[in-house]
């Protein structure tokens, strides 16, 4: 058990819980006897800094391999943008890879509805972040923990030339 204490907040890496105890799932259910516990389906996969499963790793090395829709027959564009968010106080610099997204989600999971495709069209903090807005929509929930600092700030301000 590993507890990180950031922004006032305890962060707590652990196992998976079980389905029956992870508050989600219906454990009178008849499809609990079908289920992959998260313990067995999760266990070999790469973790991050903080004890989380990193998607993105697991995606790149080839534990799995989602389907782009329904069928498994729809093809999926994964586009090769990189955005440096530099309005970021004294943490380093946000470098958000569309890459990474769109190798799982198309271009309408976050536009318009989450983000305004245009520059500055979007003001986005922490704390909006943290109360679910922009990337707190899935980050924290579906996607790796809010808390997981190096996930997003990864660009050092002072080696970058950026500022």
């Amino acid at each position: 058990l590993l507890v990180i204490l950031l922004y006032g907040q305890v962060v707590v890496s652990e196992e998976f819980l079980p389905l029956a105890e992870d508050g989600v799932h219906d454990k009178s259910g008849s499809a609990m006897e079908f289920l992959q516990e998260p313990q067995q389906a999760l266990k070999d996969f790469p973790l991050d800094n903080i004890g989380a499963v990193d998607w993105v790793r697991t995606l790149q090395d080839g534990y799995i391999e989602p389907r782009k829709g329904v069928t498994g027959k729809e093809k999926m564009v994964a586009i090769d943008l990189d955005i440096i968010m530099k309005n970021t106080s004294t943490m380093p610099f946000v470098s958000f890879s569309h890459r990474n997204h769109t190798e799982w989600l198309t271009c309408s999971n976050c536009h318009t509805g989450i983000f305004m495709p245009q520059v500055g069209g979007n003001f986005i903090t922490m704390a909006a972040i943290l109360e679910g807005e922009y990337c707190g929509t899935c980050h924290g929930k579906v996607a790796f923990s809010t808390y997981n600092c190096d996930g997003c700030h990864k660009i050092d301000d002072n080696q970058s030339g950026l500022r």
